[in-house]
């Protein structure tokens, strides 16, 4: 009997210890079992994932590899992005290519090969990004904090909407490229690994060629375990240590966006090209508000559970000093920055979909806040308990209920770009509207003006 019970202990100490890892089992199992169910195409058969955005990010692809020089240059004319997104299709796009040509199918870049490699590449970026944020977290918190944290990150924010309803966007991406950079920047502070610089130079530079405002992730290395003028001094240091590192670090930080310029020049003329034409910033008038808490598109109304992460940041001046900084300074400017673009609900979308990647750094306050919940009652095992009981609920219920939105945006029961308090409230935990409803609640949708969103009338229009 006291082996029996010896083994039974062993065991659920082992899942205890080891619980993020069962985590990807499950999210393995979840994923082949139920991608389908929440993937979003007006028409599956005929666009799959090539629709909207996501074809003008790919179009490079196979209008590269399949079209003749004039098909090429007149796409780099039409096309706004830049190749930044097609460089991290290219690995599905070369797999989907192999399965086309081994099957017999049409090799250009739309059939059902390359639908099915792309939606199956983007999930897996996002695979890849959780485990990096694994690997970062593991570093500061215990393994159940860390599956908890895991747990919520994915399934309780619109990142889950980016993976599986709409995952060509660049979210995912981007919260993968966040993810690898955060662990290399850890693995080059804490453990001087001086080679990882190199990553640190090569994932910045495909950061911001993919999306340029995310320039300010570089004050993560900048800032983080900075906490005097002696700590900023060694900083710099540690980056001229070893001079062949940084030099090729540096080169291969500007290799994507070298590649931009010189596609600039080859097929429009000129090295530096702005795309986006008259859409712009409004630096003195961030919509901070709308952008946090509007019915539009609200980055905590539609994403509650992130609550705990701002609470967490707090919370990391007293117990997690070597991420205060950046965490501050990173989230600040970022909610500031996008707040500013001329159109700060970011289209068509569910929720705030360009903080979407900055998870993978808010993760670490999140896991913070979790972490002084669970030992608030160390000393009384019972209330310890309870305390437990209740903040797992609380996820429990912010997780259903993300999904049951993320539900409601993929049938068009939240409005893409026209959410308004009226909308929301009808919709609101409401799972039976009928499609006469759903044609009145999209009549009474307000989206933005986008003539005198350009002009800087940037207010909602009600």
């Amino acid at each position: 009997m006291h082996s029996i019970m010896y083994v039974i202990k062993y065991i659920f100490s082992h899942i205890y210890r080891n619980t993020s890892l069962y985590f990807f089992i499950f999210l393995a199992i979840f994923t082949i079992d139920r991608h389908h169910r929440y993937e979003i195409s007006s028409n599956p058969k005929e666009y799959g994932p090539f629709e909207l955005d996501v074809a003008e990010y790919y179009s490079f692809l196979p209008t590269f590899f399949y079209q003749n020089s004039d098909s090429v240059s007149i796409n780099f004319k039409k096309n706004k992005r830049t190749v930044g997104m097609a460089i991290m299709y290219s690995p599905a796009f070369l797999v989907g290519h192999a399965i086309a040509a081994c099957n017999g199918e049409i090799k250009d870049g739309y059939s059902e090969p390359y639908k099915w490699s792309i939606r199956w590449g983007s999930i897996i970026y996002c695979i890849l990004g959780l485990l990096f944020c694994r690997k970062s977290l593991l570093l500061f918190f215990d393994d159940i904090i860390v599956s908890i944290s895991l747990i919520c990150i994915l399934f309780g924010t619109n990142l889950f909407f980016y993976t599986y309803c709409y995952g060509e966007m660049p979210h995912s991406y981007l919260f993968f490229l966040y993810s690898a950079f955060i662990y290399s920047t850890l693995q080059f502070v804490n453990k001087q690994k001086y080679q990882n610089l190199i990553w640190i130079g090569l994932i910045s530079g495909l950061i911001i060629l993919i999306r340029p405002t995310d320039i300010i992730i570089l004050l993560f290395p900048l800032t983080y375990k900075i906490n005097s003028v002696s700590d900023i001094k060694e900083r710099f240091r540690s980056f001229t240590k070893h001079y062949f590192i940084l030099a090729l670090s540096l080169l291969l930080f500007a290799l994507p966006i070298l590649f931009q310029l010189f596609i600039w020049k080859k097929y429009i003329g000129n090295y530096i090209y702005y795309s986006y034409t008259d859409e712009k910033f409004f630096f003195n008038d961030p919509q901070i508000l709308n952008f946090l808490f509007s019915y539009q598109k609200g980055w905590l109304l539609y994403t509650p559970i992130m609550v705990f992460s701002i609470i967490g940041i707090i919370l990391s001046k007293k117990y997690m000093k070597d991420l205060f900084i950046p965490l501050i300074l990173i989230t600040s400017i970022s909610i500031y920055i996008l707040s500013c673009w001329f159109d700060w609900a970011f289209g068509g979308s569910f929720g705030c979909r360009p903080l979407v990647q900055l998870y993978a750094l808010l993760i670490f306050p999140f896991a913070l806040f979790i972490s002084k919940i669970w030992n608030l009652f160390e000393d009384a095992s019972f209330r310890n308990l309870i305390s437990k009981i209740v903040v797992c609920s609380a996820f429990f219920l912010l997780i259903q209920f993300n999904l049951f939105q993320i539900m409601q945006a993929k049938y068009l029961q939240i409005h893409w770009s026209g959410m308004n308090a009226k909308i929301y409230k009808y919709v609101f935990l409401n799972s039976n509207i009928t499609e006469r409803e759903l044609k009145y609640l999209h009549s009474i949708a307000t989206p933005l003006d986008y003539v005198k969103l350009k002009k800087g009338e940037r207010g909602l229009p009600f």
